[in-house]
């Protein structure tokens, strides 16, 4: 072979494994936006379960959901 021909088949090379990570890059991308609405009501049931057995209670304000405690329920 040629040296052009040798340089051209790992310029090739180089150029496939570039797309293939790049590819592989976009997939993960968008499993993880895809599965992102699971994963936060994970978090946010996770979230309730730890406030209500810490002796909270889990309320809504103004469309947030949040954790409720009285005084004597915290801990310092």
């Amino acid at each position: 072979m040629m040296e052009a021909e040798v340089d051209a088949m790992g310029a090739g090379a180089t150029r496939g494994m570039f797309l293939l990570v790049a590819a592989l890059a976009v997939g993960a991308a968008a499993f993880r936006v895809s599965t992102a609405p699971e994963r936060i009501q994970e978090r946010r049931n996770t979230a309730r379960s730890v406030c209500t057995a810490s002796g909270g209670e889990w309320v809504k304000v103004e469309n947030e959901e949040m954790c409720r405690k009285d005084a004597a329920a915290i801990k310092p």
